[in-house]
This record gives structure tokens, C-alpha cells and sequence, in this order.
């Protein structure tokens, strides 16, 4: 082993214990930080408002049912850290719809069960999409369980989020495919309906990662996807139509002070005001749009197509969090490639150290002028490297699928 063999080892070895070491953290927030859960609280108080015949779209309903389940038990009043602001329900019905037979429960005791299965889905689908790209056993095990012990799991489970859901149907969807089963991989495929905005360019990704399958595929999508659409209209009457305004209205409530914006539009897009805040955002999508054609066109292989086409919808998407980012999984996995050569790469090192380390900086409140939505930051060293390493490069490789 070379000198420069014997470093790389060792800052592997290091990123390993610094990512277990994190435990110490987690634990310490979720034993004491009054917001764990917050994101779920609001999926079991529109449960609840499903389970009692409501709608659970409507702002009112879920409002006094929040009050009721989180702020009038413990006599809170706003002001108090304990305090529960509204928060709205954007996600598909279907949550809402399976949280329900648990709603018969104090949510402090379903939110741990709720955590538990969302870790599990990143637990599984990292394993999926790591035997995707050909991952020995030996490193995927480990690689794994970093994965479900880094802080974008974290995020997911402290804020009871349901990105992992989206996560675990794409990684399902591109693994059935890959081992010849795309009718089954597109009806994996209808969980992006959870999180449409984060999952609807999936089932185009996964066609471009698998061309044989796409057709197939996409016709066991929309199947599935007309399924779900009529067995949630069937559960909630007249409650699925109004999901789309509410995701408009989601949108419109926090065109303020941004939140955790993990898209490229984190750097600018909240200091803006009024036209001129809309004007930059078209310029930037339709920059980005034709970079993507650029990009797509220059890029052959199947594989790296259709993880460009992921990295750039995840880096455009106007409104994204630190937890979506578990779905840029695949792509940080293509670049250290499945016998780590790729951690020799210093822009694509530095990228996964930032995402072990710089969503914190939200997380614990820090603030740079506008500027908190600070997992940008490894989002956009991601891309760099991977236009240096794949856009740029005249051929790439496209690993073998092994066998589970």
C-alpha cells in the first residue's frame, strides 16, 4: 500500500468514527429539544381529523385538532418552547390514511414506531440502490449503516419526516428493474406520490437508469398510481381534490423568511422581495434546464444519465429540505465508486464531509446574513464533482447489478 493509499484509509476510517460519534448528539437533541417530531405531528393530527370523517386539508379542522392533541394537554400557550405552532398537511392522502388505525394512540407513543420504520426504509433502500451499483457485501454492510447513521437520517427522524417513504420507493423501483421485474418496480414506484414535488421526475430517472424496463415500467406506474388515486377518492370523499391547492398554499405561506432551502436557490432566492424574487427564479430554472440538456446529451451511459438527471431535479427544485437530500444518496455512492477509488477525489471528499457536517449549521439555528439553508452548501459541491467527474468525462463505466 502506497503512502497516498495509507492516508486515504485512514480519512475513511476517520469519517467512520466521526459519523458513530454523532450518536452522542442525536440522542442528546431528542431527549431534550421540544420540536422532535414536529413534521410527524402534523401527519397524526390529520389522521386524526381523517379518522373522525374530516378533511384533512382544511386548515381549520387541522388547526383545532393540533391545539388539541399538543397545546391543550399541557395547558402551553405561544411563547413557551413547548408551544406547537400550525403546521399545515401537504403530503398525499395516503399517510394520512395509514397513520389512522394508530390515532387510537397518545402520539408520543406511535411517534418512536413512526421513527423506527422510517429509519428502517433508509436502511433498506441504501442496501438496494448500494447492490444497484454494485457495491461489494463487504463495504455495502458498513456503507449502510453509515448511511442510516449520518445526519440526513437524522433530520428525517427528528423531524418525523416522510422522505425516507420516497427514498425507499425509488430504490425499490430501479432494483426490481435492474433484476427484470418493472411491473413490480412501478408499483414500488407509487410511494413518490407521497412527496409529489420531491418524487414526480423518479419515474424518469428511473427509466433513464434502465432503458429496457422503462415501458413497462411506466405503464405499471401509472396503473399503480390511478389505483392509489381512486382508493384514496373512495376513503376520503371529497378531500383529494382539494391536495393540490393545499400544496399551492403551502408554497405560498413561506414566500417569507425561507426555511431550510437545500436547492441552489438557497443562495439567493431569500434575499430577494416581489417580481424581482420570481424573475431569478425563472432565470435560474432555465439555466439549469439548459445545462441539463447540455449534460444529458454529453453523457451516454444509462447509469450516469439518469443519476444526472437526479442530482440536477433535486438541485432545482425550489423548495427542498436537508432530509430530502437522502435521495442524493445514489449519486454520492457513483462517485466513490464501489471500490472507494473515488474518495481520492477532493471536491467529492469534501462533499461528503460537508454533509456530515454542515446541515448543522440550521439545525442548531446559525444564520450567515439570509443565508440558513446551509445543506446547500454540500448540494452544490455535489454537482461540481459531478460535472467534473461525469459530465466532463468522454465515457463512463456502467457497473454490474449484483445479485441480493
Amino acid at each position: 500500500m502506497t503512502p497516498a493509499e495509507r492516508g486515504l484509509r485512514r480519512r475513511q476510517r476517520l469519517f467512520v468514527i466521526f459519523t458513530v460519534a454523532l450518536l452522542l448528539a442525536y440522542a442528546r437533541q431528542l431527549a431534550g429539544a421540544p420540536t422532535a417530531g414536529q413534521d410527524f405531528r402534523a401527519f397524526f393530527a390529520a389522521a386524526t381529523v381523517a379518522a373522525h370523517g374530516g378533511d384533512p386539508y382544511d386548515w381549520a379542522a387541522l388547526s383545532r385538532t393540533e391545539e388539541a392533541l399538543y397545546n391543550a394537554p399541557a395547558q402551553v400557550t405561544p411563547g413557551d418552547s413547548r408551544y406547537y405552532d400550525f403546521l399545515p398537511y401537504p403530503e398525499g392522502p395516503w399517510l394520512a390514511l395509514g397513520l389512522e388505525p394508530l390515532t387510537s394512540l397518545e402520539w408520543r407513543v406511535v411517534y418512536p414506531i413512526f421513527a423506527a420504520l422510517m429509519l428502517l426504509a433508509i436502511a433498506i433502500g441504501a442496501w438496494l440502490i448500494l447492490a444497484c451499483l454494485g457495491w461489494p457485501a463487504s463495504r455495502w454492510r458498513l456503507a449502510v449503516a453509515v448511511a442510516a447513521l449520518s445526519p440526513i437520517a437524522f433530520f428525517n427522524i427528528f423531524q418525523g419526516q416522510v422522505s425516507a417513504l420516497v427514498f425507499l420507493g425509488f430504490a425499490a423501483a430501479w432494483y426490481l428493474a435492474a433484476r427484470g421485474q418493472p411491473v413490480a418496480g412501478g408499483l414500488a414506484l407509487t410511494l413518490v406520490w407521497i412527496k409529489p414535488n420531491l418524487g414526480l421526475a423518479l419515474p424518469v430517472v428511473i427509466a433513464l437508469l434502465q432503458p429496457p424496463a422503462a415501458r413497462r415500467l411506466l405503464i405499471s406506474f401509472a396503473a399503480g398510481s390511478a389505483l392509489a388515486f381512486a382508493a384514496a377518492a373512495v376513503a376520503l370523499p371529497g378531500s383529494l381534490i382539494h391536495w393540490p391547492n393545499e400544496i399551492l398554499s403551502h408554497w405560498r405561506a413561506v414566500q417569507g423568511p425561507q426555511p431550510d432551502i437545500a436547492s441552489v436557490h438557497s443562495l439567493y432566492y431569500p434575499a430577494l422581495t416581489g417580481s424581482v424574487k420570481t424573475i431569478a427564479l425563472l432565470l435560474v430554472l432555465m439555466a439549469g434546464c439548459g445545462y441539463g440538456l447540455w449534460a444529458l446529451r454529453r453523457v451516454r451511459a444509462p447509469l450516469a444519465r439518469g443519476l444526472t438527471a437526479l442530482l440536477l431535479w433535486f438541485a432545482l427544485l425550489p423548495y427542498v429540505h436537508s432530509f430530502d437530500a437522502v435521495l442524493l444518496l445514489p449519486v454520492l455512492a457513483f462517485l466513490l465508486a464501489p471500490d472507494l477509488r473515488g474518495w481520492a477525489d477532493p471536491v467529492a471528499e469534501i462533499a461528503l464531509w460537508a454533509f456530515a457536517i454542515v446541515p448543522f449549521a440550521y439545525f442548531v439555528g446559525w444564520h450567515a446574513g439570509f443565508f440558513n439553508g446551509f445543506t446547500a452548501i454540500p448540494v452544490a459541491l455535489l454537482l461540481l464533482a459531478w460535472h467534473r467527474r461525469v459530465v466532463m468525462a468522454s465515457q463512463v463505466a456502467t457497473p454490474k447489478v449484483r445479485a441480493a
